[in-house]
């Protein structure tokens, strides 16, 4: 009886270190933070090839920038502003597809054909109130329904493209991609204001709209999906006594102006969080709300008086008492 309960404790020793040196293969977590797109991007994995899809994620956002850059002369979009469209590659004929639904479906609520008027605010560089006759003309030129798509012949009879609102939910898009390859089990993956959860239900904080930007008031229990806020702290500037955001409402040319200063989206996709985002928070709540459930998505909207709004499907912690969790009644 010794010999046999010896042999079992041993069969279960070397069952126990198979298991180990298996999860260690599958459980390796890397992490790595870098600065591309404009922002800080940070990605942490858990999975067999953590090392390679971190080095595989760079990669892809490396060349997403040089492919959706306005700024960049040799990128696509660049290629698209100046001869008034063309031959799309395969990825863009997805993205245009996506972009122009939303503006279509939001009233022109987003639109990315407002590149000559964020030039025109210098949003990034050296903020100013541009004149008010040249932004008319300019806006006037611009607008979703100048840009026609038929299979994957663009053509632009108005406006300047302008990715920079949707770059870094595509990004997400095409990090999760990579990751789906890999089979990797766990992954946060941060992209500016736009995040990709993956795996266990995580906590994510939502920022701080009114105060201390580096303090959450909020948190949201999430998993398998995209994150991505707009909100009127993100790029300001003040001019004579009045203060001015970057979110800008397609029909006057101006900041939005409707007493939300942060609208959170969470969707699957990472290309509707971040258009979606945009396009709620210059719809207002009731508007807005109406946008993100056509679209299947969950929303959390914060107004000027510290009030936060939410769809019913967010599971919702405020962690600061000087907002408030108010119901929506349609």
């Amino acid at each position: 009886m010794k010999k046999i309960g010896t042999f079992f404790v041993v069969i279960a020793a070397v069952i126990l270190i198979a298991f180990l040196a298996w999860d260690a293969v599958f459980n390796k977590s890397a992490s790595k933070s870098f600065f591309d797109m404009d922002t800080v991007i940070s990605v942490e994995v858990i999975g067999k090839n953590a090392e390679e899809v971190l080095s595989e994620s760079e990669n892809c956002i490396n060349e997403l920038d040089k492919l959706l850059s306005r700024h960049d002369a040799d990128s696509e979009i660049s290629s698209l502003n100046r001869n008034s469209g063309g031959t799309l590659s395969y990825k863009l004929v997805g993205y245009f597809q996506t972009l122009l639904d939303v503006s279509r479906r939001s009233g022109g609520a987003f639109d990315f054909t407002l590149g000559a008027v964020s030039d025109l605010w210098s949003f990034g560089y050296k903020p100013k109130v541009p004149d008010e006759a040249e932004l008319k003309k300019t806006l006037a030129q611009s607008g979703y329904e100048n840009i026609s798509l038929s299979g994957n012949a663009l053509t632009v009879s108005g406006g300047i493209i302008d990715f920079g609102a949707v770059g870094k939910g595509i990004a997400l898009d095409e990090i999760r991609s990579i990751l789906e390859k890999a089979s990797v089990r766990e992954a946060v993956i941060s992209v500016g204001g736009s995040v990709l959860l993956i795996g266990n239900d995580s906590k994510v904080g939502i920022r701080n709209p009114l105060g201390d930007a580096g303090r959450s008031i909020a948190t949201l229990t999430l998993s398998d999906v995209c994150v991505s806020t707009s909100g009127s702290y993100e790029r300001k500037f003040e001019e004579n006594g009045k203060a001015y955001h970057h979110i800008i409402n397609p029909e006057t040319g101006y900041p939005v102006e409707n007493g939300l200063v942060s609208v959170t989206i969470v969707s699957e996709s990472g290309i509707l969080s971040d258009a979606l985002s945009t396009a709620c928070f210059v719809l207002g709540l009731e508007k807005g709300i109406a946008l993100a459930e056509e679209y299947g998505c969950e929303a959390v909207f914060i107004d000027e008086n510290k009030n936060i709004t939410v769809t019913d499907g967010i599971q919702i912690e405020v962690t600061d008492s000087n907002y408030n969790l108010v119901s929506y009644e349609q």
